[in-house]
């Protein structure tokens, strides 16, 4: 019975453990996500700023 509750807490801590990495890395994503739509956007209005017509000299 010992061995089982040994690798019950181990498994247990092991969740945890994994549960924390998830939300660490879900965050993550959430900043990669949003620093990708900022490239994007900038990159977007970069290329309309090239595209307007240059005022003649």
């Amino acid at each position: 019975m010992n061995e089982l509750t040994e690798e019950n807490l181990r498994l247990s801590t092991a969740e945890r453990q994994a549960t924390t990495q998830n939300g660490e890395l879900q965050q993550r994503v959430t900043e990669l996500e949003d620093d990708l739509a900022a490239a994007r956007t900038s990159l977007r209005r970069m290329i309309r700023d090239e595209n307007r017509p240059q005022p003649a000299p």
